[in-house]
């Protein structure tokens, strides 16, 4: 559990009292209450109500709020306000602003505008960390410390570039094997002095193409990449071990903007946090898979541990370009299945719906009308109430899952910073599909950096892994070899951790595994498709098609047109005891679909349930106690056959046996019975 002060599943979210007048301070604690509300996260963005100038500290409002809130028995999440300089620190020290990817200065006001490298920013941010940790140190009411909130800038500044060049001397050692691992003859960008290497903005290396940023000197962007997520790691970490120095027992946390957040390469950040915490903000109409995903990527960035859902809106977001709000009973239905992934919170913003600023249409618990006679409220209310009755049945417990998706920013960085083949072939649509197939599959899937232990699981597959080391490389080899069933597509292991082509015909270093070679990789635009024959079926592909060359693999599926019409697009290799798979084309999901029901079937790999469409089944484990977690995200009613016995549902005592009917948008959680 995430602490044991407060056993059970947390409920709330970010609350902003300095905001309002004491009348709405008692209105809100009773709404609170009516609301099953344990836990709120206040400080946010508070910098310069706390610190109103460089010397000042003032915890005198936070004081009687942390008093108030735990006489009620709330809980608090107290975050440092470091996400937001305040004006008196941008008017004095302008150099904690950051510079942007077009050269520009930022100026004063906003959020998320200090530059990660600062140490003017980073001694102010570390300061008030500690004042507030030292300050609150035996306060009974705090739980947990939410550091800074959703980091998410990158900066191009000359400081920033003065720490890159210091970086890139601690790793390379001499420009020599700078310009050797950069591939610096291309173009004529040998450098002669490190003082010549620049920053990646719009005015040095990079250059916009279609929809986003790619640059003439990758091997530099992906160095920056790297720097970057570093640097800013280090603010997160300089707060943290301030708040450990004086409460080592409250874990530390900060919110990740989003799971699949591109600049930051979160299994890095995962070691350093307590717990883990996420924001989790969906598309409307978004496929129930894609937030699986996220929720399991976030589980996995430690290790299947559970995580804290910071943020969810309790109905409608503000900043989208069109903020529908959450149809009844979704609410309730996603923050089960954040529960069912790992998340032992599940928290809000916002508490009480501001009536000014840029975030005022953003829904809340309470909203503009101000009482509890509000569908959200009730919605709010009744999941409240839920979550008391669980208490602590479901802390602690593990998601079991046969098969793994290996997921990999620095392929993502990587494949998408520079032109490849095809601009339309884009890493995470890749490894969304895969990862619908394994989940649709009902065998469970994780989600797994390159260093997990792959043994664990019967099935890894690694969409796109465009870029492999020969550690990866031989573990995956160990892992098939020893009985594993491997899984990968075209773009992978095309580079190696330089970002340089592995010669010799792709994927590099899995050839021998995969039992073939690539000789070309053909692109179209998406209007152009071709055809793959499997199964005695049909599918289309797009964007890249591979022409493949086998060795030992065996083909499964060929091209039906075009100059690749015949040739393989999806084989596999038997390797020592087990079987690596592959796809050479950007396949339609059906395929994916179905191939990944194939290779259950072909290896006896068999679900305990299998899901019917629309319906999320999710497995957990607790000192042998199994439950099964059914999501109907469908606007229909389905039917789940479950295992033989009797099973109870843990939301509403009602039994079930054989089969369970599923109404639209509706969860049970089942244990056996008997």
């Amino acid at each position: 559990m995430i602490n044991p002060k407060l056993p059970k599943i947390w409920y709330g979210g970010d609350y902003y009292p300095e905001q309002w007048d004491e009348k709405t301070w008692e209105e809100d604690l009773r709404l609170f209450k009516l609301a099953g509300i344990d836990v709120v996260t206040l400080g946010v963005f508070a910098w310069s109500l706390i610190q109103p100038d460089e010397e000042t500290y003032d915890f005198s409002f936070l004081d009687m709020m942390v008093d108030k809130l735990y006489q009620n028995g709330i809980h608090v999440c107290l975050a440092t306000p470091t996400a937001a300089p305040p004006h008196w620190m941008t008017q004095k020290y302008p150099e904690v602003l950051l510079v942007d990817i077009n050269g520009n200065r930022k100026e004063k006001g906003g959020r998320a505008n200090f530059c990660p490298n600062s140490e003017k920013y980073r001694y102010f941010a570390r300061k008030v960390a500690e004042k507030l940790a030292e300050h609150f140190k035996d306060h009974p009411a705090i739980v947990l410390w939410h550091v800074n909130n959703e980091y998410l800038n990158y900066c191009y500044c000359e400081n920033c570039a003065k720490k890159f060049r210091e970086w890139l001397k601690k790793k390379y050692g001499s420009l020599e094997e700078l310009n050797k691992r950069w591939y610096t003859r291309f173009w004529s960008q040998t450098f002669t002095d490190w003082e010549e290497i620049p920053v990646p903005t719009t005015r040095s290396v990079l250059f916009m193409r279609k929809d986003r940023y790619e640059s003439a000197l990758p091997e530099l962007y992906l160095d920056y990449r790297r720097f970057m997520s570093e640097s800013m790691l280090e603010c997160f970490l300089e707060e943290y071990k301030a708040i450990k120095k004086h409460t080592p027992h409250v874990p530390v946390t900060t919110n990740l903007i989003a799971a699949t957040f591109k600049p930051w390469n979160y299994f890095e950040w995962g070691k350093h946090m307590d717990v883990v915490a996420w924001d989790n903000y969906p598309d409307y109409r978004e496929d129930f898979s894609v937030v699986a995903l996220r929720h399991s990527l976030v589980r996995g960035l430690k290790g299947g541990k559970p995580f804290v859902l910071m943020e969810q809106s309790p109905s409608q977001a503000s900043w989208k370009w069109y903020n529908p709000q959450k149809r009844p009973k979704v609410m309730r239905l996603w923050t089960y299945q954040a529960i069912a992934h790992g998340a032992e919170t599940a928290m809000f913003f916002q508490m009480r719906q501001s009536k000014a600023g840029v975030e005022k249409f953003h829904g809340a618990v309470i909203t503009h009308v101000g009482n509890e006679h509000t569908r959200v409220f009730r919605e709010v209310a009744q999941v409240g109430a839920e979550l008391k009755k669980l208490g602590d049945t479901l802390l602690d417990s593990k998601v079991v899952s046969r098969s793994a998706l290996l997921f990999d920013w620095e392929s993502w960085w990587a494949l998408e910073d520079s032109p490849n083949p095809n601009i339309d072939f884009l890493y995470l649509r890749e490894v969304e599909k895969y990862f619908k197939a394994l989940l649709e599959s009902g065998i469970g899937v994780d989600i797994i950096s390159k260093e997990e232990d792959f043994k664990k699981y019967d099935i890894i597959v690694a969409p796109a892994l465009y870029m492999i080391e020969k550690e990866t490389a031989e573990k995956l080899k160990d892992f098939v070899s020893a009985g594993g069933i491997f899984l990968t597509t075209t773009m992978s292991g095309i580079v190696d951790e330089n970002g340089h082509v592995v010669l010799g015909g792709y994927p590099g270093l899995l050839r021998e595994l995969l039992g073939l070679w690539v000789e070309e990789i053909d692109a179209l635009p998406p209007s152009d498709a071709n055809e793959v024959v499997i199964f005695g079926k049909r599918y289309t592909c797009r964007l890249v098609f591979d022409v493949i060359r086998t060795t030992t693999a065996k083909t499964l599926g060929r091209y039906e047109k075009d100059y690749h019409a015949g040739q393989p697009c999806v084989t596999v290799n038997a390797y020592g005891k087990g079987f690596a798979y592959y796809v050479g084309s950007s396949v339609e999901y059906a395929l994916v679909k179905d191939l990944i029901l194939h290779m259950l079937r072909a290896h006896n790999i068999h679900p305990e349930i299998e899901p019917p469409e629309g319906v999320e089944f999710v497995k957990k484990e607790k000192n042998g106690r199994h439950f099964y977690f059914l999501l109907n995200h469908s606007d229909s009613k389905r039917t789940v056959e479950i295992p033989e016995g009797l099973f109870r549902d843990l939301l509403t005592d009602k039994e079930f046996f054989g089969v369970v009917e599923l109404e639209p948008k509706d969860v049970v959680i089942l244990v056996k019975i008997s």
